[in-house]
């Protein structure tokens, strides 16, 4: 079984990238498989509406899935900083392509541990993706959920090291900017798709939300069945003019490596106008 793992920040474009790539009618997007227990013990719900396991028919059929190999869902002890069994892992994945019909799975835990844990699972083929945004947007979201500007720094230096860590130890990464995937997405969705085998279908772009969608947790405003590719650009608005400077200066270099590795040669980050 296919996994095209995406990495990065919350709110970083991760939900969007993964309702794209689930819309692809051999794809299924389940949201991060961490959530999982969480969606069983009522924290978590799904995408459709559902708010356990009796209420939704698609996780249903996960679960008899699951049941034909040996496991349930209730089995599954996923999380950051646990070591799952390699059999319950591949039992997982292969469960919910069956129940969705499809080749590939998109899982969207995000963290790079975790991505680490999974590498060890025979049986599935990991298609490790990171996303990431501009900083000042991903500033401008820590600052919005409560946290300072320093904590948006700190964090975007910090998962962007990883990641390009992660590079620079031979692991093949597809880096994708936030901004390009909003402005050219049908060019960076093939990007990924070339690695799962397959050919962008329109629907990735132009219908985004027109398949089943099961996905638990996420962005709640990328649910919904009319989901428009639009570039958010309100940190402009959301931070002061030094918190921009500060933010550009103090991650303009990490900014860069990963543009690089998304394939511009020479980034220049744009005004903070």
């Amino acid at each position: 079984m296919k996994v095209i793992y995406i990495l990065g920040l919350g709110h970083s474009g991760t939900t969007l990238l993964s309702r794209m790539l689930g819309t692809h009618s051999a794809i299924v997007a389940g949201g991060g498989s961490k959530n999982v227990p969480l969606f069983l013990r009522g924290e978590k719900d799904c995408a459709c509406g559902a708010t356990c396991l009796a209420e939704c028919d698609f996780w249903q059929r996960v679960d008899e899935e699951l049941r034909q190999r040996g496991t349930a869902l209730d089995k599954l002890d996923f999380g950051y900083g646990k070591q799952s069994d390699p059999f319950l892992v591949r039992a997982y994945y292969e469960s919910i392509g069956a129940a969705a019909g499809a080749s590939a799975v998109v899982d969207t835990a995000r963290r790079v541990s975790y991505l680490r844990s999974l590498e060890h699972v025979d049986g599935i083929e990991l298609i490790p993706v990171h996303i990431f945004k501009d900083p000042r947007a991903q500033a401008a979201s820590s600052k919005r959920k409560g946290a300072t500007v320093f904590n948006g720094i700190w964090n975007y230096a910090n998962r962007s090291r990883r990641v390009l860590d992660l590079d620079d130890k031979g692991h093949d990464i597809t880096h994708i900017a936030y901004e390009d995937l909003c402005t050219r997405p049908q060019e960076q969705l093939q990007r990924v798709l070339d690695r799962v085998g397959l050919e962008v279908e329109s629907a990735q772009y132009e219908a985004i939300g027109s398949r089943e969608n099961h996905v638990l947790g996420g962005n709640r405003q990328l649910r919904g069945e009319a989901v428009k590719i639009r570039l958010d650009e309100s940190w402009r608005q959301r931070l002061s003019k030094t918190e921009k400077t500060l933010v550009r200066l103090a991650n303009r270099g990490i900014w860069t490596r990963n543009m690089r590795a998304a394939g511009h040669d020479k980034p220049t980050m744009s005004s903070d106008d």
